[in-house]
């Protein structure tokens, strides 16, 4: 039997200057070695006001820290408000802080990158050590992107350097217990909309596929039982590989209508932006399916769908697989419920992608509305 053939287009991968990432419950106990290695005695925490004042975790990190903390900035808020960044990067400075850790979902770790910029003066300057302790699973930590909303005109600016992502990150499912289980649950669908947009990406490579399809398979096996079994930390952890797993590809495959979207509503409307993928990401699938099924049946594969029959029968499937997923997750929503109105679409359309995509983008919103 003659191998099949297998079709590999050109392209590249670069690798993002992540120089470690400890994995598996209790590994935040390394933060205090980790901490000496890189001789820091002053970290300052970047984090939100509810991990802040509703948790112990802040206490925590300075028990593992094994050293007094430099500051406690907390008042992040969600989609980064710009003030709130300028106010941590004076609050760090005067604390003459010589590491940050960012402490929470994607708002509080964007945040601390963009500090980590703006210290080092758009890094003209040697720029502080940059330790994120994740508690969601939106990936951010895995990124070299960042936004911040400008307060003022409800719009969010993105910023993107391979020196802005952290380059020491702890994934502790032990940490992610008190995070509420709707942000949990939403972020889940993120990570999955990191990794399907990678797989459909017109520049999709083997290696960002295997990655992005392994992210799917641990997402759908594991993030319901880890809603349902809170306290067995094993499916939170496989919850955390699969979003490592599904960011692994976003600078070299980029991302799609789902993001685009998720990026312009979640700024202007307050959306969380785990929800913008809950509202986005199945119909922008069913889009796909027409266009390139076989893409599709690869997903519906990692969603452990049966993948005999008709290839666009079978990509469709793996569209409504997700539509499933979230509905089970009590996430359904509807552009509406957060006051969307029909007659913001062009605008919606405009800011999200190019001219050519605005029919697309609007036809998604009409049947997401």
């Amino acid at each position: 039997m003659s191998p099949e053939q297998v079709d590999i287009a050109p392209g590249e991968y670069t690798y993002l200057p992540i120089e470690r990432v400890h994995f598996g419950q209790g590994v935040i106990d390394k933060l205090g070695s980790e901490l000496d290695r890189i001789g820091s005695q002053r970290p300052f925490v970047i984090t939100g006001h509810t991990i802040a004042n509703k948790t112990d975790l802040v206490v925590r990190l300075e028990q593992v820290a094994r050293r007094k903390l430099a500051g406690v900035f907390s008042e992040i808020r969600q989609h980064a408000p710009e003030s709130g960044i300028k106010l941590a990067a004076k609050a760090a400075r005067e604390a003459r802080a010589d590491s940050l850790v960012s402490l929470g979902g994607g708002s509080p770790i964007d945040a601390t990158k963009i500090v980590v910029k703006e210290i080092s003066e758009n890094f003209r300057h040697s720029s502080l050590p940059h330790l994120a302790i994740p508690t969601t699973l939106s990936a951010a930590e895995f990124s070299h992107a960042a936004g911040m909303t400008d307060e003022k005109l409800k719009r969010k600016t993105g910023f993107r350097d391979v020196r802005m992502v952290p380059g020491l990150i702890f994934l502790d499912p032990e940490l992610t217990v008190p995070t509420p289980s709707w942000l949990w649950a939403s972020t889940g669908i993120r990570s999955l909309d990191h990794a399907v947009e990678a797989v459909c990406s017109p520049r999709h490579q083997p290696y960002v596929d295997v990655l992005a399809l392994e992210a799917i398979r641990l997402l759908f096996q594991n993030l319901k039982r880890s809603l349902q079994e809170p306290i067995d930390l094993r499916f939170r952890l496989a919850c955390q590989i699969a979003a490592w797993l599904s960011d692994a590809g976003a600078l070299s495959v980029g991302t799609g209508i789902s993001h685009a979207i998720g990026r312009v509503i979640g700024a202007t409307w307050n959306i969380p932006h785990g929800i913008t993928s809950c509202l986005t990401l199945a119909e922008v699938m069913r889009m796909e399916a027409k266009r390139y099924p076989k893409r599709l049946v690869a997903i519906a594969r990692a969603e452990g769908k049966p993948t005999e029959g008709r290839p666009e029968d079978v990509a469709m499937s793996a569209a409504e697989g997700v539509a499933e997923l979230v509905r089970e997750l009590d996430l359904s929503k509807r552009l509406r419920d957060y006051g969307i109105e029909k007659s913001d679409f062009s605008t919606i359309a405009r800011d999200a992608g190019s001219p050519e995509q605005s029919a697309d983008i609007i036809g998604i919103l009409e049947k997401i509305w």
